[in-house]
């Protein structure tokens, strides 16, 4: 699987682009932790990685790579 990070829109220094504004509540709330993991300095994980820990944690070996 692809490391989908990658595709996340980033604005170029300099740009007049407004800031990403969620439209859902959903969406809102994982603006709200995706910033309190940026500001705690705290790496963050690949598609890959987040599937990993996910398999992991429900002890799915068809899942497990």
């Amino acid at each position: 699987m692809r490391d989908r990070t990658s595709e996340m829109p980033a604005a170029a220094e300099g740009s007049k682009l407004p800031p990403y504004q969620p439209c859902t509540s959903l969406g809102k709330r994982l603006s709200e932790i995706r910033s309190q993991i940026i500001a705690s300095g705290e790496k963050m994980l690949s598609w890959d990685e987040i599937e990993k820990e996910v398999s992991e944690q429900r002890h799915d070996p068809r899942l497990e790579k």
